[in-house]
């Protein structure tokens, strides 16, 4: 099992390598990847995508991810 922070990182990875300059959104994150992502972390809560903005946040926190727009658009950095 992977933690959340992997789970995501990984998925972050994965659909930003798929996009122009590393631009991706949230709700293209969550399409593409959420169900494996809950998958690898084994998680069957009730807010499994609210951790995802948590950790979306904490990546670029990090200096991982920076915000591109308003809305829950980023762009992968490091």
């Amino acid at each position: 099992m992977l933690t959340w922070s992997e789970a995501v990182t990984d998925a972050v990875r994965r659909v930003a390598a798929k996009k122009p300059n590393g631009v991706f959104n949230r709700g293209d994150l969550i399409a593409q990847e959420g169900a494996r992502m809950c998958a690898d972390t084994g998680t069957t809560g009730e807010t499994p995508m609210q951790t995802v903005s948590r950790e979306l946040q904490q990546l670029r926190d990090k200096g991982v991810l920076e915000f591109d727009d308003d809305r829950g658009t980023y762009r992968l950095i490091a």
